[in-house]
């Protein structure tokens, strides 16, 4: 019968319960002290440092949460290198996409105030919005919250600054008004900051605010974080952890998408945020949000997709999901945020049930705060004796193998497309498999001897857990990857690609654009990809063999992406639908000719030919900015000095783009080699002049 008592055995019970209240130290005036978290802490300070030492991360930070107590806050590494400066509670680290969390938030604040209708359409409270597809009026309020509205993904132009560009949001809804829809609205969920983004706009509309000023008044204030804020000018020296380049601090970081990524905090601040969700929308005596809002925010917002053929994250509003994986294994349910910019990676957990919540961030995306918070929590949950022992990692146990049939390999083996790789299965002659990545022309193997398991998987002997397998969903099909995720005590499976298949040949129009190259022109000189020279400022059209039909998109801000060119000389559509991840950031290419020549525009970044740019004459010369402010690109034809004067930014770069120098204003540019490239920013109509001193 389970766990139902018989009459006796629970007339005893309460005997017992009832000699247990009138004992001496049973009272709520001598309830045990609370648990300290020591050996919790022990371990979660040792897993720390050791990320930082194994990833040359120089700072992080971190917080655990038991109900309304800060059980453990400590810092690690240094702030200033040189100093040997340690951060301190107070310093604040751009927490990237946990700022989603804020931005669902003041969505539910105004939906708590009746101002929004989740299921309302977005043109409703933003009546100018527009897309180039006719379904647009469809997305909804709640699309943007997970993730499902269908937008391309990301607008990458002008989001990591090293100063700030206001406007990015009505830059992204301009650029967004050009753009089709990557899927239906509602009918898959696909990670999307562009989405987070248009909060900005819905919440500065309905409100009458900026959306900043909006969740400084109704979120940050109430809440007590006083050390969280947006970049939108310069922090104080020594109030904010900087990245590292080598030997250097990097300048401050502005995130300009601010409802996706934008707000600076701090494991103590984000503690209070902790401590509302875990009461239920209060935070002390003050109510943030409704408790109705923080349950929905809270609820599994998959279920009522129609394509989501494997649920890896159940998406929350502004939630990565809302039953962590790691910690579902172990029977606890927690919402959960992951968050990383260029220079930080954070990790946002809370257990609503359990009360117990762990915020780790750090000036590195690379230190795994993901896995340091699932340990963190895992640990604590030990530790308080709500889980017998922290779960141990799985076995590599290979399963039985069951040679694969003729059906089997043709049902796996094929070329398969990520938003940015691509992926060739190829069938061994014992019939085992072997995986390539292409990346600059060349094919990597990464894996082979994937052998067919008894399961209908694909995976080698030498690594058992990670495993490979297909399924048809939507008239297409799907490549799937199951791995060991965080402490490796469960495995988590993903959409990971969706098969290519033949197409026609390309046009001559497209044929003719195989394997040139345009220039960025209207990229702020201060966006860190340029600044930093970490991708030459470009885009790419090539083809990749035994694919005709198709080409591949890069840029600046991405990798490779295939697109089809079919049915249009002047557009190759983004035709991936691969939920979850891998479908994400995608672009169409749209060739805009100008001047008699193919520009291309990617997302909402435009590119000049490079083959077409003037040459820089030997001597003094000025260069005229154009009436729409788009930087100007000069060749030169020998190598020696460059001067400018008049231009609001410049960099040099060599003949393979490669960067040498940058700067503002007037001055010196430096040496340059013959072939190099000279850059020049400045207003609509500028003239700026320059000269060219030939080498001897």
């Amino acid at each position: 019968m389970g766990n139902r008592m018989c009459q006796p055995e629970l007339l005893k019970v309460l005997a017992m319960l009832c000699v247990l209240a009138i004992l001496p130290g049973c009272n709520d005036d001598d309830d045990p002290a609370p648990l300290d978290y020591a050996a919790t802490i022990a371990d979660g300070r040792a897993a720390v440092q050791q990320a930082l030492v194994d990833t040359d991360t120089p700072s992080a930070s971190v917080a655990l949460i038991d109900g309304e107590r800060i059980v453990w806050s400590e810092t690690f590494g240094y702030i200033d290198k040189a100093t040997q400066t340690a951060p301190s509670p107070t310093t604040m680290y751009g927490i990237g996409s946990v700022s989603k969390v804020f931005a669902a938030m003041a969505t539910m604040k105004l939906v708590d105030q009746g101002k929004i209708d989740l299921d309302a359409p977005l043109v409703r409270y933003l009546p100018d919005f527009r897309m180039a597809a006719p379904e647009y009026p469809q997305i909804t309020v709640r699309m943007l919250l997970n993730h499902s509205a269908g937008f391309g993904g990301t607008d990458y132009r002008n989001g990591f600054t090293n100063a700030p560009v206001p406007g990015y949001a009505a830059q992204v809804q301009q650029a967004l008004a050009t753009q089709r829809l990557k899927h239906l609205p509602g009918e898959m969920a696909v990670y999307c900051n562009d989405c987070f983004t248009m909060i900005e706009p819905l919440v500065a509309a309905v409100s009458g605010r900026s959306y900043t000023q909006f969740v400084v008044d109704e979120i940050l204030a109430p809440l007590d974080m006083t050390h969280s804020r947006f970049a939108r000018a310069p922090f104080p020296a020594g109030s904010f952890a900087p990245g590292y380049t080598g030997g250097r601090a990097d300048p401050q970081e502005y995130t300009n998408a601010y409802a996706t990524g934008g707000l600076y905090s701090t494991p103590n601040d984000m503690a209070h945020l902790a401590m509302m969700f875990m009461n239920g929308g209060r935070y002390g005596s003050v109510r943030v949000l409704s408790a109705s809002s923080v349950a929905e925010m809270g609820h599994d917002q998959t279920q009522q997709l129609l394509f989501n053929p494997i649920p890896t994250f159940h998406w929350g509003l502004g939630w990565d999901g809302v039953a962590q994986a790691g910690l579902a294994a172990v029977d606890v349910t927690t919402w959960h945020k992951n968050g990383g910019t260029l220079t930080y990676g954070s990790d946002f957990f809370v257990a609503p049930n359990e009360r117990l919540a762990v915020m780790v961030t750090g000036a590195s995306v690379k230190f795994g705060s993901a896995q340091l918070a699932e340990r963190i929590m895992l640990h604590a949950l030990a530790e308080r004796g709500r889980i017998p022992a922290v779960p141990a990692p799985l076995p590599d146990r290979p399963q039985s193998e069951q040679p694969a049939t003729e059906a089997d390999l043709a049902a796996i083996v094929g070329d398969y497309a990520q938003f940015e790789a691509l992926l060739r299965i190829e069938a061994l002659p014992d019939r085992s498999l072997k995986i390539s990545i292409y990346s600059n022309g060349v094919w990597t193997e990464i894996a082979n001897e994937l052998k067919r398991r008894i399961d209908g998987s694909f995976s080698s002997d030498t690594a058992p857990n990670v495993a490979y397998r297909t399924f048809s969903g939507e008239g297409r099909r799907y490549l799937v990857a199951r791995r060991p995720v965080g402490l490796g005590h469960y495995l988590a499976e993903i959409p990971f690609g969706q098969r290519v298949e033949p197409a026609a040949p390309l046009s001559a129009a497209w044929q003719g654009r195989v394997g040139q190259r345009w220039l960025a022109v209207n990229e702020d000189a201060q966006s860190i990809p340029l600044v930093q020279g970490t991708a030459p400022p470009r885009f790419a059209l090539d083809a990749v063999d035994g694919l005709p039909g198709y080409l591949f998109a890069s840029s600046i801000h991405t990798g490779s992406q295939i697109v089809d060119p079919a049915g249009s000389d002047t557009l190759a559509r983004m035709f991936l639908k691969i939920p979850v991840n891998f479908g994400r950031d995608l672009n169409d290419v749209v060739i805009e000719p100008r001047d008699g020549e193919d520009w291309v525009r990617y997302g909402s970044t435009l590119f000049r030919p490079q083959a077409s740019v003037t040459v820089l004459p030997v001597g003094d010369s000025a260069v005229t900015i154009g009436g729409e402010g788009f930087a100007e690109w000069r060749k030169l034809p020998a190598g020696g000095a460059v001067a400018i004067v008049g231009a609001s930014a410049w960099k040099l770069y060599d003949a393979d783009l490669k960067l040498l120098a940058s700067g503002s204003g007037s001055g010196a540019a430096g040496t340059a080699p013959a072939g190099a490239y000279l850059v020049v920013y400045g207003a609509p109509n500028a003239v700026i002049a320059s000269m060219l001193a030939v080498a001897p």
